[in-house]
């Protein structure tokens, strides 16, 4: 039997227990207020005011969900407002540790990759995009985050590496923007490892789909360049006459046309004869994750 002195203990106990809860329900139910104040300051640009109610959310109740999303929204800020991929970065970090929705904590993994491409920190960008193409986001954010992936291999020149991904991004899906990006880049680095059969294959197709697009000057030119690779030098002239008056650098555009003909003419080419890719005007690196985008403010 239990001792009448210990037997009030219990319904104590319980009522300790119930007051606990009701604190932590309450302080949940104010953290939710506060970040919504902070969502609705945001979406009106009082952007000093958002940041206040986020600060507040995550103080009133540090590890929770709540907490998380703030955290997230104040790295959007960071990132949006102030140009700060630093900050941002922390931010994204202290979200992805409270954070459980799904959705939102594929977009702070893919904002924090970004800004650790800004930061030079590629080797951790790369870490971070590889996790998050193996949870199976979203088709959008796969594909942004496998071009990201490429863009960097692509900027570190390793790019056999960058021309997998790229093909991965294209066969996904070539009508939507990264697609349509990535089948110009499969061209273009297949050039540049050597394979101008490949990239003239390639570049043509891209040409016949996509004659008038913003890129199409790029592809003619190094459509050029593999062609003439291949000894089709006449068939090399006539496409940099026709791009000459769009390349952005015309002065590039006369100098592989001046290299051509002085390789008809038995004079030995240059480098630049070779088929070797180059796209004059043509982002590449952490610009894919923008999607345009990876990683600028409004980026998002």
């Amino acid at each position: 039997m239990v001792p009448s002195c210990l037997a009030p203990r219990g319904p104590l106990v319980r009522l300790a227990a119930l007051s606990l809860l009701c604190l932590a329900g309450c302080s949940q139910s104010q953290s939710r207020i506060a970040y919504h104040e902070g969502l609705k300051a945001l979406g009106e640009f009082r952007i000093e005011e958002a940041r206040t109610d986020f600060k507040k959310a995550i103080r009133i109740a540090p590890r929770s969900g709540i907490a998380g999303l703030s955290y997230f929204r104040l790295g959007e800020i960071e990132d949006r407002y102030e140009n700060r991929p630093d900050r941002a970065g922390e931010d994204y970090i202290r979200a992805l540790e409270n954070l459980s929705d799904r959705t939102i904590r594929s977009r702070a993994s893919f904002y924090l990759a970004r800004d650790l491409v800004s930061q030079g920190r590629m080797n951790n960008a790369l870490s971070v995009l590889k996790k998050l193409r193996e949870s199976s986001p979203d088709r959008i954010l796969w594909m942004r985050a496998t071009a990201l992936s490429a863009g960097i291999l692509e900027r570190e020149q390793h790019y056999n590496g960058a021309l997998s991904l790229y093909r991965e991004v294209w066969k996904k899906d070539g009508d939507e923007k990264e697609g349509i990006r990535a089948w110009l880049k499969v061209g273009l680095l297949e050039g540049i490892l050597g394979d101008s059969k490949a990239s003239a294959r390639d570049l043509r197709a891209f040409l016949k789909s996509h004659p008038h697009g913003p890129m199409a000057d790029i592809a003619e030119f190094n459509l050029a360049r593999a062609l003439s690779a291949q000894g089709h030098d006449r068939q090399a002239l006539a496409l940099l006459a026709d791009v000459m008056g769009r390349y952005p650098n015309p002065d590039e555009v006369t100098a592989q046309i001046a290299s051509i003909r002085r390789k008809m003419k038995g004079g030995g080419g240059s480098e630049s004869a070779t088929g070797t890719a180059a796209a004059p005007g043509a982002k590449t690196g952490s610009e894919t994750g923008t999607s345009s985008g990876a990683g600028t403010p409004g980026k998002k």
